[in-house]
């Protein structure tokens, strides 16, 4: 007996049970019972045919709704000429790797040793000639009106000079595009040559990294002795807000704070009670709240008292969800939810048979909306994701044979491998 078929079942926190088919896209709801009976099916402990025959009811269902059925999932890939045309002339922002050095140690960077599939801190800037080269090779060819500039590290901040000499080169090079800036700070290092210089700016978005109050910034955001941040950080935030803030000249600020467990809802609450109440920042300054990559680091799990609500699954959607449900369009919190919901409501459905191919998994296209530079002139497809595959470099341009090959070819060869061994293990 082996089903091969595809599916999970979920629950809700309203403890009602559904199962979603991957064959079709549709989910139906079920009682307890039904959820038991389906389960076996899926690790086949059930035969299907013996299934229908038990229970009549259900067999008529799943053959009206075409549940179950046995199909082999095809991947719809561009060619590669196509691919070459998705990419060359559209990338829209090149995000460029200013530094590998920071000035702080925060006990989660993905940096440090408990990340192995990332780099390590080091002494290592961009020089000007890699930035220049990558900009050209991105912007000679582009076909768009407006393009996105942005800075990454370690902290760029510690390559200021190179930040703004990139800035005023694209200004000057590519007057006729409309060009943002962006980067990420976490603020220590900023000074008043910096906030006078980014308001000669327009259209620059500046994300600064505060984790909440001094006691929960200071537990991870340390500097290289071990010292906490919080007071430079935050001193520095509102120099930003006073001096360099301005929403009629697109200045924008944006914080990004990263959350470590264990999760409850008191310790979300308490994070934007301090923005919004205790620091009294516009709702207009948006705060992204993020969950960390742990990687192979250890954490107390056990840091909440009893009478704290835990969360566990999905802790910023299930807090935003029950947010969402007590407030309707007044909640707060409803951009954390809204991607997973528009995602549901846009999933592939078959009115009739089963979904026969489909994209590769929602991945995005390497090189086409983004390029990430390392320090080195090698080019990424992101700047979150490790040491993966190059897309080629700024010497020689956009490998796109080599690209095409990982990520598309070789990608769909690993999936079915995958897919094979899946159901290898579930079968009896």
């Amino acid at each position: 007996m082996n089903n091969q078929r595809y599916g999970i079942i979920f629950d809700t926190s309203l403890d009602s049970h559904y199962y979603y088919d991957a064959g079709t896209g549709k989910t139906v709801s079920c009682t307890n019972d039904e959820k038991k009976f389906i389960d076996k099916i899926l690790r086949n402990k059930l035969d299907l045919e013996k299934a229908k025959e038990v229970n009549r009811k259900f067999g008529i269902f799943i053959d009206k709704e075409n549940l179950f059925s046995n199909h082999e999932w095809c991947f719809s890939v561009p060619s590669k000429e196509e691919f070459m045309e998705m990419v060359k002339g559209h990338c829209q922002q090149i995000v460029l790797e200013l530094t590998e050095a920071c000035n702080l140690r925060c006990e989660y960077c993905i940096y440090n040793e408990h990340h192995p599939d990332y780099r390590g801190f080091s002494t290592k800037n961009m020089n000007f000639e890699t930035a220049k080269r990558s900009i050209d090779l991105i912007l000679n060819d582009y076909e768009g009106e407006e393009f996105a500039l942005s800075f990454y590290g370690g902290e760029p901040l510690v390559n200021f000079p190179l930040l703004k000499e990139c800035i005023e080169y694209t200004r000057n090079t590519y007057p006729d595009i409309k060009l943002s800036y962006s980067f990420t700070t976490n603020l220590t290092l900023l000074t008043s040559e910096m906030v006078e210089y980014f308001k000669t700016l327009e259209d620059i978005d500046i994300l600064c990294s505060l984790d909440g109050p001094k006691e929960m910034h200071d537990k991870y955001r340390k500097d290289i002795n071990g010292n906490g941040t919080f007071e430079r950080a935050i001193n520095n935030f509102k120099i930003l807000q006073r001096d360099f803030y301005d929403l009629s000249m697109k200045r924008n600020l944006m914080i990004n704070c990263v959350i470590v467990p264990p999760y409850t809802k008191e310790k979300l609450n308490k994070l934007y009670y301090f923005f919004y109440q205790t620091l009294q920042i516009p709702k207009t300054i948006s705060c992204n709240y993020s969950y960390v990559d742990l990687g192979n680091m250890k954490v107390n799990q056990k840091e909440y008292t009893p009478n704290e609500q835990r969360l566990q699954l999905s802790p910023l959607e299930e807090w935003a969800g029950d947010d969402f449900l007590h407030k309707k369009e007044d909640s707060e919190f409803f951009s954390l939810i809204n991607q997973e919901l528009y995602r549901v409501a846009n999933r592939a459905v078959a009115k009739d048979g089963v979904i026969g191919s489909g994209f590769l998994h929602g991945n995005c296209i390497p090189g086409q909306r983004r390029i990430y530079v390392t320090v080195d002139g090698d080019f990424r497809t992101c700047e979150k994701v490790g040491n993966i595959p190059s897309l080629g470099n700024c010497n020689e341009g956009y490998d796109y044979d080599n690209s095409y090959k990982i990520y598309f070819e070789d990608y769909v060869k690993y999936y079915k491998t995958k897919a094979s061994h899946i159901e290898k293990t579930y079968a009896p």
